[in-house]
């Protein structure tokens, strides 16, 4: 009763801000009075929400801004919820659900389901949306706050002493090989759980060999079978299938693997030891 007070500027119908005559967008309303910012205050305070003004979460020790009309920010329930049955998360925008189960704004690629990483590119990271690492040619996304990726330095570091492997996880800020990350969950088993498992690679973990009673690991995610079913690289010697050893493209008999340090020999090293078979036993002799 009585109605609105409506924006003075020509042709605009937004509501004028309190004690002024123009909206937000026009110039009305009182500006943050944060040293340097240029955005409008919040409510009955003299500060935007970035600078503390406006409703704040009702939690105890959180200086948050509450979300929409509730009582608290979004970390602690405030705001729209995901619509999906029994999923906590805060919806994102307008879309009713969190991002992993279809809201915010998804990657414009044909036929991907994820998220987009930023509205300028709305292409997921996989897709080359979000920061790109700043190492000249690499074409992966940066990890975290920093500009790099996880092979060129970036991201989170492990934080044993003289390691440079990137943390595995952010409560034990540890690589996987001192002891960071999920661990398999087979008793008295201290390796690391592969892929989205419980359990290490030897104690069935990981993606398996899809040979029909094959229980061994797939060797690569292309063919996913073990290396005795065709899985991993292999020779690249014409006629030959066998799988190649170590980063030689080629199996043992043509060549490929570490060798015996023997002067002169060119047979493949044992199992553990810098020689061959032979020379292994010679080295023993002459230690004896």
């Amino acid at each position: 009763h009585g109605g609105a007070h409506y924006c003075q500027n020509e042709s605009c119908r937004r509501s004028a801000r309190n004690g002024s005559k123009f909206c937000k967008d026009h110039g009305g309303g009182e500006v943050c009075k944060h040293e340097g910012c240029t955005k409008y205050a919040r409510s009955n305070t003299e500060l935007c929400i970035k600078h503390g003004g406006g409703k704040r979460c009702a939690h105890e020790d959180c200086h948050k801004a509450s979300a929409g009309n509730t009582e608290y920010c979004i970390a602690h329930g405030g705001g729209c919820r995901c619509a999906h049955t029994g999923c906590p998360r805060a919806a994102v925008g307008k879309t009713g659900r969190c991002i992993s189960h279809g809201g915010g704004k998804r990657c414009q690629h044909e036929g991907c389901p994820h998220a987009a990483a930023d509205n300028r590119s709305m292409c997921c990271i996989g897709h080359g949306g979000g920061k790109r690492c700043e190492m000249v040619g690499c074409v992966k996304a940066a990890a975290g706050n920093t500009s790099h990726c996880i092979a060129h330095g970036g991201g989170k570091r492990c934080r044993h002493e003289g390691c440079s492997h990137a943390a595995a996880d952010n409560k034990s800020l540890c690589c996987i090989g001192h002891g960071g990350g999920r661990r398999c969950e087979q008793a008295g088993c201290s390796k690391a759980a592969a892929g989205n498992t419980s359990h290490c690679i030897a104690h069935g973990g990981g993606k398996r060999c899809q040979h029909e009673g094959c229980p061994h690991a797939a060797a690569d995610n292309k063919t996913l079978c073990c290396i005795g079913h065709g899985g991993g690289k292999r020779c690249v010697m014409e006629g030959c299938t066998k799988a190649a050893a170590g980063k030689p493209p080629f199996c043992i008999a043509h060549g490929g693997g570490k060798r015996c340090q023997n002067a002169q020999c060119t047979k493949s090293v044992l199992s553990g030891t810098p020689f061959c078979k032979m020379h292994s036993v010679v080295q023993v002799s002459w230690t004896l």
